[in-house]
């Protein structure tokens, strides 16, 4: 077996940090389901008759659900650091990318104020447009 070297982080401190990313994940999905209510859907498009969401969590962030998945896939992996963990979270962090992209498209059309509202929140990371 190849040696990998010295570690990064205990794994004791690793999981640790995946437990307490896993947490605030779900606290964040919690907080863009009661901000999302009635208009939140699976599909990308915008549901009819539905509205842009800007407050709560979502006057920050424009995809708030999609972080919180993220927080909790990375979380998992500090709490598992297996080769099917990491090659769950990478799949999942396209995947959601990818989705996020399409779905912001989708709302451009749909909602002539997404531009702007894009302009100052942002995307499924915190401090990157």
């Amino acid at each position: 077996m190849l040696d990998t070297g010295p570690r990064l982080l205990a794994p004791e401190v690793a999981g640790t940090i995946g437990l307490v990313l896993c947490a605030a994940g779900f606290v964040l999905m919690g907080a863009a389901f009661a901000a999302i209510r009635g208009v939140i859907q699976i599909a990308p498009e915008p549901r009819a008759g539905g509205h842009l969401v800007t407050g709560g969590i979502y006057s920050r962030l424009r995809h708030p659900i999609y972080t919180a998945i993220l927080m909790l896939a990375i979380g998992l992996f500090l709490r598992k650091p297996t080769a099917a963990v990491a090659i769950g979270a990478f799949v999942v962090t396209g995947f959601l990318i990818l989705k996020a992209r399409f779905e912001e498209t989708l709302l451009l059309i749909h909602y002539p104020e997404y531009a702007e509202y894009k302009t100052r929140t942002w995307g499924v990371v915190p401090f990157i447009g």
